[in-house]
């Protein structure tokens, strides 16, 4: 299991030095928004519901898997006490470099979503956790660890990609091509690539239904359907029971 975290960092920090898009650290209108009591923190091209993020000055927030600059800058604008936990060197410097400039107090550590052993039991209000559970072959193990260190009645908020994003594969023909579905559920890029990128898709009853049983109660939930048909992303919003 090591070795697939290993790739899956490396995989990141490549994306990081290649500037990928969602790799763009938090622009000067945002975190002037943030600092005004307005959270504008993207869901691709929605943002998270503003009701959401209510009476966060002095409140405890773990941004997870969450580096590169964005979310936790945000948040720590805000008001809130930021612990960014994330497995890129490469993201988290991005957070460390917008932290320095902007004067924002914030806790960066690398580590492993999966185990969370570094940090306090019960010690957050919030977790925020943007698309990364597709590099975790079991979300439950991310969700347990998040009801350990979250507080009773804390609350988590995870966004993810729906199985329609693996079950297709995109099929050339004369009339310019079509999708057809060929995976099952649950889905692991390792046997279909060799290339070392490392992804997979969950099921719905994995994400929600694991989120109920780690001990949480569902309280929000939107979907956000990009330009390409299969790519369908949702984000949950759940409070520990």
């Amino acid at each position: 299991m090591e070795q697939i975290y290993r790739q899956v960092e490396q995989n990141i920090d490549n994306l990081v030095v290649n500037q990928v898009g969602w790799s763009n650290t938090a622009t000067a209108e945002q975190l002037e928004s943030a600092r005004n009591g307005i959270l504008l923190i993207p869901f691709y091209d929605k943002t998270v519901p503003q009701e959401w993020f209510e009476n966060l000055v002095g409140k405890r927030v773990l941004c997870l898997a969450g580096a590169g600059g964005l979310q936790g800058p945000i948040l720590a604008a805000a008001g809130a006490k930021v612990t960014v936990v994330d497995l890129s060197d490469k993201m988290l410097e991005k957070d460390r470099e917008i932290a320095r400039h902007e004067n924002l107090h914030m806790e960066i550590i690398k580590g492993n979503m999966c185990d969370l052993s570094m940090l306090e039991e019960g010690s957050f209000d919030l977790i925020l956790n943007p698309p990364s559970l597709m590099y975790v072959p079991d979300p439950v193990e991310v969700f347990r660890e998040c009801a350990r260190v979250l507080k009773p009645g804390g609350e988590l908020i995870v966004m993810a990609p729906t199985p329609v994003n693996y079950l297709c594969d995109f099929v050339e023909d004369e009339n310019g091509g079509y999708y057809k579905a060929v995976h099952k559920m649950p889905y692991d890029s390792r046997e279909f690539d060799d290339s070392g990128w490392v992804e997979y898709g969950h099921t719905m009853e994995t994400y929600l239904g694991g989120l109920i049983r780690s001990g949480f109660v569902i309280t929000g939930y939107t979907e956000c359907q990009m330009e390409d048909i299969t790519e369908l992303q949702f984000m949950v919003r759940a409070k520990r029971v």
